[in-house]
């Protein structure tokens, strides 16, 4: 039974990819009648699997060819410069040089299905704009374009977005009258958190602490987030599977060491994994994120890595049938299911002891191997991803991922806690000076990590052929390897 649920899994998957390139080819008149087919040959049961499965490939064919463009309800106003009414329907992202909002029509700015046009805009650093204004924009509606090396809009259909504000001038702001009271009072908080941290931490501590614990993307200063990124500690800052898994499993092995059974230390794991998740907005990929950090403790659970095979299946074709765009343009899912995927293939087979004899640091050890070798694990799955993206492959990211994720769980409580104490007492350097001494530390790493001798490779002749084929050989990998594992346990006859 979950065998023949995997190969379904896999074939929707698949039929999404497919999907994705090529026309309409009218796969739900073949997906019914390949159902059909299966039910009318029972006695052929090979034969009616692989009907079966080639019907998945079809459903996920016809999802892929039914998403929407979020554009067509907004294109009729496309070249059009005018004052618009429009209201912050996302938390504003900050920047260095401005504020990444989206915007949503109001229901007397046009006519149509105004609640799925949203807009892209960058505003000026000032006026600030928060969640339920409503705004009087004076701009151009433009469609997103499509540039050589970047499918902007595709990018921004992923998020529902649909065209973008050029040459914003705001007329007018009218504070909090639109949007959820629920929504609206939990960005309230996150922005007391993220003035909180401006005043208590000086740049780019400041900057840093933001994006780890409220998940703002642009506020780490560009040269340090250049380091970051050549030191293969981007994730640092950006919320993904592959992150909040290697933040649990930091978590579980700290309350492992200190003696708590791991059934037990899964649980206060998740439960601070899920605190760290809703401070940060409930962002999609955040969520996302969370999903697919509880496929590794459900593999925790049962004790073997390769029983999330089938959960990350599960969680990657429900959040493709949501949105089958985010495969091929959303870069934080990529990253998330194929860093998880990484672990489950390859962590077993790097499990070999590095701590030769018993010891008081047996422990430590332990878990210091079983980070790096996740580390490993998932950069050996998203290194093609990132040269694509970035241009580069970062070498030494294993080891500084070692470095650096040994302080994320103390960091993050440490700035939880000072938070909490300076909205009661005020901001002291006697509370916050323990969170500066470790934000120093993971700027310091990214500073040596990305200016180590040979830590860094540019590769920008590397193209998406390159990629597949990569991806290919290690599918096929695992393929064989699973099947050598299956005729070492095959009893003898």
């Amino acid at each position: 039974m979950l065998a023949s649920l995997f190969w379904r899994l896999g074939a929707f998957l698949t039929g999404i990819i497919l999907g994705s390139y090529i026309g309409d080819i009218h796969s739900q008149v073949w997906a019914m009648v390949l159902a059909l087919l299966a039910l009318s040959i029972r006695r052929l049961p090979r034969l009616r699997r692989a009907v079966i499965i080639l019907s998945f490939v079809f459903l996920g064919i016809w999802r892929a060819e039914g998403r929407v463009d979020p554009s067509k309800y907004i294109s009729a106003y496309f070249g059009r410069t005018e004052v618009w009414s429009f209201w912050v329907c996302a938390d504003p992202e900050p920047r260095w040089d401005g504020q990444s909002v989206v915007l949503c029509p109001t229901q007397d700015s046009l006519e149509g299905d105004v609640e799925d046009s949203k807009v892209a805009v960058k505003l000026p650093l000032y006026p600030q704009v928060y969640y339920g204004d409503v705004l009087q924009v004076r701009c151009r509606l433009e469609k997103p374009a499509v540039f050589e090396d970047f499918d902007y809009a595709s990018y921004l259909a992923t998020k529902g977005i649909g065209a973008t504000c050029s040459w914003p001038e705001i007329v007018s702001v009218e504070e909090g009258i639109a949007g959820k009271a629920i929504v609206k009072k939990l960005f309230n908080y996150k922005r007391s958190g993220l003035r909180l941290l401006n005043r208590a931490l000086p740049e780019p501590e400041s900057g840093l602490a933001t994006a780890l614990l409220l998940g703002y993307k642009y506020t780490l200063a560009p040269n340090h987030e250049s380091n970051f990124r050549k030191a293969g500690l981007s994730h640092v800052v950006a919320i993904s599977g592959g992150h909040i898994s290697l933040f649990l499993e930091i978590l579980i092995g700290l309350a492992v060491y200190m003696g708590m059974s791991k059934r037990l230390a899964i649980w206060p794991a998740f439960g601070f994994a899920g605190l760290y998740v809703l401070l940060t907005g409930v962002q999609a990929s955040a969520w996302r994120s969370l999903l697919m950090g509880g496929i590794m403790l459900y593999a925790w659970r049962r004790g073997r890595l390769q029983t999330a095979w089938l959960p990350l299946l599960l969680a990657g074709a429900y959040m493709l049938y949501q949105n089958p765009l985010l495969w091929r343009y959303d870069l934080g899912f990529q990253l998330s299911f194929l860093a998880i995927a990484g672990m489950i293939a390859f962590n077993p087979i790097m499990a070999t002891k590095i701590y030769p004899y018993e010891s008081s640091l047996r422990r430590f050890w332990q878990t210091l191997g079983s980070a790096f070798k996740l580390s490993l694990s998932a950069q050996i799955a998203v290194w093609p991803l990132l040269a694509m993206t970035s241009g580069g492959i970062s070498l030494i990211s294993p080891f500084t991922n070692v470095l650096a994720f040994w302080v994320f769980g103390p960091l993050v409580i440490l700035m939880l806690i000072a938070i909490v104490i300076s909205s009661i007492l005020g901001v002291s350097i006697y509370i916050w000076s323990p969170v500066y001494i470790l934000l120093k530390y993971l700027l310091y790493i990214g500073d040596i990590g990305a200016h180590f001798p040979g830590a860094y490779i540019e590769v920008p002749w590397f193209q998406g052929w390159h990629a597949y084929i990569y991806y290919g050989g290690l599918i096929a990998f695992v393929i064989w390897r699973a099947g050598k594992k299956k005729i070492k346990k095959a009893p003898y006859r």
